[in-house]
């Protein structure tokens, strides 16, 4: 009597003897289920499964890549914001300066604020500027000294994990956006064409989403933010850099400046009254003087007294 032997199954029998019985399993689910409509769970399990016989040779490659050592240099993403307060005695050039050193970095305001006072031009601005990342530090190291600086201050935020998750979720969504309009393209029932055009807007709703995200965030660490509030200096201020005699001479010029400011209010108040108070005073004036030529003749000389005569 013969003893059969076994032979045993290679790798690749095995691999064809399942995708057969995942075929015959699929054509036996079409035929049986012809009006039915699939729903989000089998939906993904078809797509997943028509994908990945397509995909077997990539993910092949890429297990060998895996395979290979090999360092992920990922760069740092920093979200930087800024804020400078400055006195300055004229508001209006300062501001200026800051638009100039905007306008050297490659920036730009986005927002500004001018409160403007009756006399000496804007009293108090506020400007916003996006900065690129790179030129951050440098910028705001010019601003502190275009006037007399009052306060500084820095914040960084780290985002690096949060903007590489949000890449690979945006890759892994355009993966799954692929699948499934590989299997809607093999659709033929109604209801599995329905089915799977619903469930590939959801996921094309989710990819906006995250790319909306992204885009923020490259926004955010690409650009930094400065936000500048520039204050008039009063008299004597800190504005004043210079000491001693000259100080004293602009605190001097300045007072003066005040007292001919409100001697031409009270010129200019008193100047409309000024026929009025003629028109008033001239019937009195006329009144005197009348009075006094009348009493001169009156009066008439004095008689000089001379000797008794015997």
């Amino acid at each position: 009597m013969k003893t059969a032997k076994v032979r045993p199954i290679s790798g690749a029998a095995l691999v064809i003897s399942i995708v057969s019985i995942f075929a015959l399993g699929a054509c036996g689910g079409s035929d049986g289920s012809g009006g039915s409509s699939a729903d989000s769970g089998s939906v993904e399990s078809l797509a997943d499964q028509s994908a990945g016989k397509a995909a077997a040779p990539e993910m092949a490659a890429e297990d060998a890549d895996a395979a290979a050592p090999k360092q992920a240099v990922t760069k740092a993403s920093i979200i930087s914001t800024g804020s400078v307060a400055l006195d300055a005695k004229d508001v209006g050039k300062t501001r200026t300066q800051v638009q100039q050193i905007s306008d050297r970095y490659a920036g730009q305001v986005t927002e500004q604020e001018t409160s403007d006072s009756d006399d000496d031009g804007p009293s108090y601005a506020r400007m916003v500027l996006r900065i690129p990342s790179k030129s951050f530090d440098d910028a705001m190291a010019d601003l502190e000294d275009t006037a007399t600086l009052v306060d500084s201050n820095t914040t960084t935020t780290d985002v690096t994990t949060e903007v590489v998750d949000t890449e690979v979720r945006v890759k892994n969504a355009r993966t799954s956006i692929e699948r499934i309009r590989t299997l809607l393209s093999r659709a033929e029932a109604i209801g599995d064409v329905i089915a799977i055009e619903s469930e590939l807007a959801r996921r094309e709703a989710d990819l906006n989403s995250l790319l909306a995200q992204q885009a923020a965030l490259e926004n955010q660490t690409s650009l930094s933010t400065i936000t500048v509030n520039i204050d008039r200096a009063g008299p004597g201020g800190s504005s004043d850099d210079d000491p001693g005699f000259l100080a004293g001479l602009s605190a001097g010029w300045d007072a003066l400046g005040d007292s001919a400011r409100v001697l031409a209010v009270a010129l200019g108040a008193i100047i409309p009254w000024t026929p009025v108070i003629l028109l008033l005073l001239a019937p009195v004036w006329l009144l005197y003087r009348r009075r006094r030529q009348v009493a001169g003749p009156m009066a008439g000389p004095v008689p000089a007294t001379g000797p008794a005569e015997e």
